[in-house]
């Protein structure tokens, strides 16, 4: 992929073009925002534009075609450092920072990136997952991140500044990232031949998070009947909570063995309840057929689906919490 390819984030990489004019780019830099939004490719087409061999990095244009272009879009760089959460873990595994505890600091990111350069001019390290740094793994990296290898560039990638911790936070240049607009999200999800109307596309965004990923998943027809379902579970004044959780856990497996994946169904799940509650509320107000108590029934049941969300976020039992929600949500308010 080449910058042209690109979708979204023009003023991200107006910054590291002018940074790069100016020859005042730094070595550690922090990006956040929402899930699947290009923040990881953003990272690698920046590492293809500094260590593109034939273009200078101030053009912000490499050239897609020398052996060290190749070597990017294989993903076999050898100057081009990735690490990232594996599926079965909650956190990154020390050992990918530093090494198995009988090889330390001879193997594993803070290593690799001291090792000189094999093309000359310099390594590139992206830690994606950054939110899933523990204390230990943060602690492992405060010395690469305040001592980092002449003309090295270390790129965190998160989902949130308030998700890193203090001591990563204070060591990195923060980037922001926003979500996408739904036309370029349209773009992207035509790439993949998904069509959808843009306030599909805009609906499914909202209930994703702003994630483009989870935003496809629920585009799809699966996705569609399990709505529709839900929300026939949803309609009476008391939910079924057996059935919900039932349901809700029967779509999340559906996602098949990826942590990640079903998190990520979680989330939509609970962001689809938050909007039915929603739009239900609205529409008894304009109505005026609201009574106090009913109200405050749906208010608890969206701070439930909130606090469901921050849960999935600190890795909860899956399980666990879908039964839990499900009957907090069937019983309409705080256990006494």
């Amino acid at each position: 992929m080449q910058w042209d390819d690109y979708i979204g984030h023009e003023q991200q990489r107006e910054w590291f073009a002018t940074a790069l004019r100016n020859g005042r780019l730094g070595s550690t830099f922090l990006f956040v925002g929402p899930a699947s939004i290009g923040k990881q490719t953003f990272a690698t087409l920046l590492a293809k534009t500094l260590l593109c061999t034939t273009n200078p990095p101030e053009q912000m244009q490499p050239c897609g075609h020398c052996e060290s272009c190749r070597l990017v879009d294989a993903k076999t760089h050898p100057d081009l450092l990735r690490v990232e959460k594996p599926a079965d873990k909650s956190v990154i595994p020390v050992e990918k920072l530093v090494g198995p505890r009988e090889a330390r600091m001879q193997e594993g990111f803070c290593h690799d990136i001291r090792l000189r350069a094999y093309y000359g001019r310099r390594k590139i390290a992206i830690l994606d997952d950054a939110d899933h740094l523990n204390q230990e793994g943060a602690n492992c990296l405060l010395k690469t991140l305040e001592e980092p290898p002449v003309g090295s560039i270390v790129i965190l990638i998160g989902t949130s500044l308030q998700r890193q911790l203090p001591t990563i936070r204070s060591r990195a240049q923060v980037i922001r990232f926003a979500e996408l607009t739904p036309s370029q999200a349209k773009q992207l999800l035509q790439r993949s031949e998904i069509e959808a109307e843009e306030e599909a596309i805009e609906q499914a965004l909202q209930l994703a998070g702003g994630d483009l990923s989870q935003a496809a998943d629920i585009l799809n027809e699966e996705s569609q009947a399990f709505r529709g379902a839900l929300a026939e579970i949803l309609q009476p004044q008391t939910p079924a909570a057996i059935e919900l959780a039932s349901l809700v856990s029967d779509y999340v497996n559906a996602a098949g063995q990826d942590a990640s994946a079903r998190r990520g169904r979680m989330r939509q799940v609970f962001r689809t309840v938050i909007e039915f509650y929603r739009t239900q509320m609205r529409d008894s107000c304009q109505t005026q057929k609201v009574s106090e108590p009913a109200m405050d029934v749906t208010l608890y049941r969206m701070d439930r689906c909130v606090e469901a969300i921050n849960q999935v976020d600190r890795n909860a039992n899956q399980q666990t919490l879908v039964e839990s929600w499900s009957w907090d949500l069937q019983r309409g308010k705080p256990l006494a």
